[in-house]
């Protein structure tokens, strides 16, 4: 495109509309008539992103009217797979389109036409004298691009060329609708021709250049090719109506003197934003044309993940007040009793709480004042920690005690006397469920997220690196704001979150497993674990040993020496003088990675000594050498972190160690776990693990009769699926044969495809396909269940376990093909591994009720389907009783009876031989 030639926006309205109504799905925006504003909110927000981004000279819009289109005349099937628009979301188009109106961006929208087709016909009319952008994520539209005409994706805030079209998709523009014809596209029900995927097409398109000479020069195809797009033809032409914008929609009154834009008709648009109490975009209209001054932020002004612009602290003011006086804490505890949330949070000398010494405590119960107990910070002067707790005992019993990872808090006050039973809600946890997607959980990316607060950095008090100070050294004066911020903020946002957990229907989970859990992994993380150092010393030895002599073999094998650990180097070595095949590169060079390693192993041995060589290295660094130092020296254990706010299907996952990467299948694997050993002689470990619990409950949930009676006549459920699909008898099933049935077993609960399957058994992606065809043939009940999964996810936009748990899945709703389709196995999958996670912490929290007072039974670990105990030797029995008795009857009441649960128990002095 010529530089000097002016730009015209066309924006595709119903795009941003539903990118803007889901990008808040987890989290709607309410405001106090009860009103969603969500896409109202998210609209104006991007528009106003693209004007002071880019300060569009015209503009227009286009949506798509209610009511059939053309297309639905060609197609009755077209986009008839499509759920209906949400009811929330109807309510907001027009507030939606009165923006556009009041910004002064004219709409252009024409019945039985799509805004595709509107912006594809302004874009011809203008684009000789104009460079045109469409403002779209659509992947419809790439067909349009040429010199004059790019697209912009908000999605990834990036323009798409013509050229980039080519590069992603190995076709011209002007071939993709030949492309989409032959691909089909799911979101909009075009058919496509079955069996030919993206490269299948792109290769056609490239040797014959359109799907007339495709279909003119069939007999050229291979044969494969040639059934496919034979019984596929009548869909393909249909496709290829389907899938093409057209460029001469009947439009009245497009002069290009009214797309012309002026921005001060944003002016206008406070009508809006102040209608449906959108305060913080109101604010920032307000401030851009000095309307007024000091508008008040909105609670949830600022929910959506496209603002990263951070404000002055104006959202939330408080007054912080330092206790260090014994009177001052007797009021304090005095207005404390009267309050019955408050919010407590801790500061110490350490992140591990086992070993932390508590610096000092702040506390808030209104929205005007937080307080900061000092009690360890030296050379000032400060109150008895074991006093202050007692106080708090007493203060705390009974009352709603908020707090921001509550565990850790709850390790460092008990070393000091707490013991009371307060009702507890964790604003961390709160945090994950509402949003189990996000990675961070952190107070401040609460704040932000909530308040657009940004907290003080701890870093701002205690330095980075080797010049770091711990908290008892920072003064009293400079802890006093950052301390006592802690406690309000976590005040402050109890009340959004907790409204947002009943909202999302999400209270059971919260306050009967997760809150429960707090409890029970402080109890295991305080315990610990004793580790055989003497042990693992020779187990170092060992591994060391035999790491010389795998660098030895490889340097003869490769015929020179290297820095083995430089990926560049290796690539050079391997790939250029050794001449192995290239599996794939990256774009620093060739790739070395454990799956290209994995792949030359079949042929060539110094991949399986690099193979070895990387796992055995790895297991030194993480584990043989890193274990030790983690030994507390006042227990002499190892005290691993439980995290419950990590893992998005609400698995478990532990830090410092992380005890779930062991890799149990190897030797030196087994060997780093027989490390874990009982405290002495007179105990042993108890390691409970249930059997195929995923696999059961897919049969539950699924409703399958066969699985559900295999596992109720206690068969082998790997010997039955292969007699199943492969046609024969079950005492004719063969070791291999009940090993592919294992893999498509799990395969299918995990949604894989005939792709991933012919991987994973190492035959023919034809093959694989038979065998996923004769599965669902044989167990059709679990289609229907899989299918019923994936449209569930599209209708409610969220994967849900059997005990409420939710996982948002917006890409169910746009972005690339790929990412569609692994929504869609998440859809599936999730609601099995996230069952078994919300089972297990049920377990845990039952077994901790019966066992808190027992020191002699003491749970300790638990690794995805295992937990392990310490147990006194003379109540073993009474151990396993217990633990088999409930683990065996924690289904939720509705599926119980069904199938049984079963749990595998054994025992022994270390976790290796308790396995």
């Amino acid at each position: 495109m010529a530089d000097y030639m002016k730009k015209i926006w066309l924006i595709d309205g119903t795009a941003v509309l539903y990118r803007s109504y889901f990008a808040f799905i987890k989290r709607p925006l309410i405001n106090s008539k009860g009103e969603n504003t969500s896409a109202i909110h998210g609209t104006i927000n991007s528009i106003l992103k693209l004007i002071d981004k880019f300060k569009p000279e015209y503009a227009a819009v286009s949506f798509d009217l209610k009511g059939p289109t053309f297309r639905h005349k060609m197609s009755f099937d077209y986009k008839a797979n499509r759920p209906p628009m949400p009811e929330d979301l109807v309510s907001q188009i027009e507030p939606v389109k009165k923006f556009y109106e009041l910004a002064g961006i004219p709409e252009f929208s024409v019945p039985e036409y799509e805004a595709d087709d509107v912006l594809a016909t302004l874009a011809e009319k203008f684009k000789s004298e104009y460079e045109i952008v469409i403002y779209s994520g659509d992947k419809d539209f790439n067909q349009l691009t040429d010199e004059r005409i790019t697209l912009f994706n908000p999605s990834e805030e990036k323009f798409v060329s013509s050229q980039e079209v080519i590069d992603k998709y190995g076709v011209r523009p002007d071939q993709f609708i030949d492309y989409l014809s032959i691909t089909g596209d799911s979101a909009d029900n075009i058919p496509g021709v079955k069996g030919i995927g993206s490269k299948g097409a792109s290769s056609l398109l490239q040797q014959f250049g359109s799907l007339d000479n495709i279909y003119e020069n069939i007999d050229k195809i291979k044969p494969g090719l040639q059934k496919k797009l034979e019984s596929s033809k009548e869909n393909a032409f249909l496709s290829r109506k389907l899938a093409e914008i057209i460029k001469n929609v009947p439009l009245e009154n497009i002069d290009i003197n009214r797309l012309k834009f002026d921005e001060s008709g944003l002016m206008n648009v406070t009508e809006l934003t102040a209608r449906y109490e959108l305060t913080r975009l109101d604010k920032r209209l307000r401030d851009k044309y000095k309307a007024f001054e000091n508008e008040v932020t909105d609670l949830f002004a600022d929910f959506s993940d496209e603002t990263t612009e951070t404000t002055e602290n104006e959202t939330l003011k408080f007054n912080a007040l330092l206790i260090t006086e014994e009177e001052d804490f007797r009021k304090l505890i005095s207005e404390a009793e009267e309050r019955e949330v408050i919010a407590v949070d801790t500061e110490t000398t350490s992140v591990d709480p086992v070993s932390a010494e508590i610096v000092g405590i702040s506390i808030a119960f209104d929205a005007e004042n937080a307080y900061y107990i000092s009690l360890g910070h030296k050379l000032e002067k400060n109150l008895c920690p074991e006093k202050v707790v007692s106080e708090l005992n007493r203060v705390l019993d009974g009352k709603i005690f908020v707090g921001h990872n509550i565990k850790y808090d709850l390790i460092v006050l008990e070393k000091y006397g707490f013991n009371c039973r307060p009702h507890f809600f964790d604003t961390m946890i709160a945090s994950y469920l509402t949003e189990p997607q996000h990675i961070r959980h952190s107070l401040d990316y609460c704040a932000e997220n909530i308040f657009n607060y940004k907290m003080q950095s701890i870093e701002e008090l205690i330095g980075k690196g080797k010049s770091q100070i711990t908290f008892d050294e920072v003064s009293q004066e400079k802890a006093l704001f950052y301390a006592a911020e802690d406690a309000y903020v976590a005040y402050r946002i109890y009340e959004p979150l907790k409204k947002l957990l009943t909202d999302a229907d999400l209270d059971n989970l919260f306050y009967d497993i997760e809150i429960p859990l707090i409890e029970t992994l402080k109890s295991m993380e305080t315990t610990g674990v004793y580790l055989d150092r003497e042990y693992l010393r020779k187990v170092s030895l060992q591994a060391e040993k035999r790491i010389n002599e795998l660098i030895a073999e490889i340097y003869e094998i490769t015929g020179e020496k290297f820095n083995i650990n430089s990926t560049k180097q290796l690539g050079k070595v391997l790939f250029e003088s050794m001449n192995l095949p290239v599996i794939k590169k990256t774009k620093t060079g060739y790739s070395t990675d454990m799956s290209v390693l994995e792949k030359l192993s079949e042929d060539y041995p110094i991949a399986r000594k690099l193979r070895e060589y990387r796992m055995l290295s790895k297991l030194m660094s993480t584990y043989i050498l890193a274990l030790p130092k983690l030994i507390n020296p006042r227990t002499g254990k190892i005290h691993s972190s439980f995290n419950q706010t990590i893992a998005s299907t609400g698995r478990l996952s532990s830090s410092n160690p992380n005890l779930q990467n062991i890799p149990v299948r190897s030797e030196i694997g087994k060997k780093i776990r027989e490390a874990f050993t009982a405290c002495d002689d007179e105990h042993v470990l108890l390691a409970a693990d249930y059997s195929q619990i995923e696999l059961r409950l897919f049969a539950v949930m699924s409703g399958n009769e066969d699985l559900c009676s295999s596992f109720r006549k206690k068969s082998d459920i790997h010997s039955q699926t292969a007699g199943l699909i492969f046609d024969k008898p079950i005492e004719e099933v063969t070791a291999d044969d009940r090993r592919r049935a294992k893999v498509i077993n799990f395969g299918i609960m995990y949604g894989m495809g005939s792709v991933s399957l012919s991987k994973e058994l190492n035959i023919s992606r034809k093959e694989a396909k038979s065998f996923i065809d004769n599965y669902f043939s044989a167990f059709p009940a679990i289609l229907e269940f899989i299918d019923n999964l994936k449209q569930k996810a599209r209708n409610k936009g969220f994967a849900e376990t059997m005990f409420g748990r939710k996982l948002y899945l917006f890409e169910m709703f746009g972005g690339s093909k790929r990412s569609q389709a692994d929504a869609e196995r998440i859809a599936v999958n999730m609601p099995i591994q996230g069952s078994a996670a919300d089972l297990i912490k049920t377990a845990m929290n039952q077994i901790h009720d019966k066992i808190k007072d027992n020191p002699d039974i003491n749970m300790l670990i638990q690794v995805h389907d295992e937990l392990v105990f310490e147990v006194k030797k003379d109540c073993l029995d009474e151990a396993k009783n217990l633990i088999r008795s409930v683990m065996e009857d924690v289904l939720p009441d509705r599926y119980k009876g069904i199938i049984p649960l079963v749990v595998d128990i054994g025992e022994g002095h270390n976790w290796l031989e308790a396995h």
